[in-house]
């Protein structure tokens, strides 16, 4: 075989390989834009039903990001933002892993898309974390909900249910109910730091 069949033999196994690769990050990508749609038709959902028990909650949608602001009292507000990220990788968080993967797969059938969420109460960081299967599976953890595992196709009733758990924290967080909140953290905060105008440390955090 000349050289110029066997460079074509091999491009051919790499398009192959390509296209495969492809095909399997597009499905993670997709999952996790299905995922997406349903977390936040749910989140609209609950919403409606925290207006009915007497709660102001202003909901935001566009191009991908949904932001949630829950009202307590005048005063007592908290905000989440839920936003989907473009492409997909190999997962490298060990709690956001699939169950049939490893730390050490780094084949595409192994990557997640991922939703990300916000708030200013938790400072710049992504404070929730969503990893999203090409089969469906996700796995979330964060400030909002602490560990949870599902699928994309779960019955409505599962996916609301999951959406009143992260609205009935983010009422936690507005009005500090349960323990939650703001608490002074143990940084130190010294004269200096107060007489320059700097805020004094807090953490955000829910009880255990």
């Amino acid at each position: 075989m000349g050289f110029d069949e066997s460079a074509l033999a091999r491009l051919r196994r790499y398009r192959e390989d390509a296209d495969r690769s492809l095909a399997l990050i597009q499905d993670s990508e997709a999952m996790a834009r299905r995922l997406s749609e349903r977390l936040f038709a749910g989140l609209e959902y609950v919403s409606v039903l925290a207006r009915q028990a007497g709660f102001e909650v202003d909901t935001e949608a566009d191009a991908g990001t949904f932001t949630l602001l829950a009202t307590a009292a005048p005063g007592a507000k908290a905000r989440v933002t839920f936003g989907l990220v473009a492409g997909a990788a190999a997962e490298t968080d060990e709690d956001l892993m699939h169950e049939d993967l490893s730390r050490y797969s780094l084949d595409p059938s192994g990557y997640s898309g991922r939703i990300l969420g916000w708030s200013e109460a938790a400072g710049e960081d992504p404070c929730q974390t969503f990893a999203v299967y090409r089969d469906g599976v996700w796995k979330t953890k964060g400030l909002f909900v602490t560990g949870a595992r599902g699928k994309v196709d779960d019955p409505e009733e599962v996916m609301n249910g999951f959406c009143l758990r992260i609205l009935g924290r983010l009422i936690d967080l507005a009005a500090m109910t349960g323990g939650a909140g703001r608490r002074w953290s143990i940084e130190p905060y010294s004269l200096s730091d107060r007489l320059a105008g700097m805020a004094a440390p807090m953490e955000t955090r829910f009880p255990r």
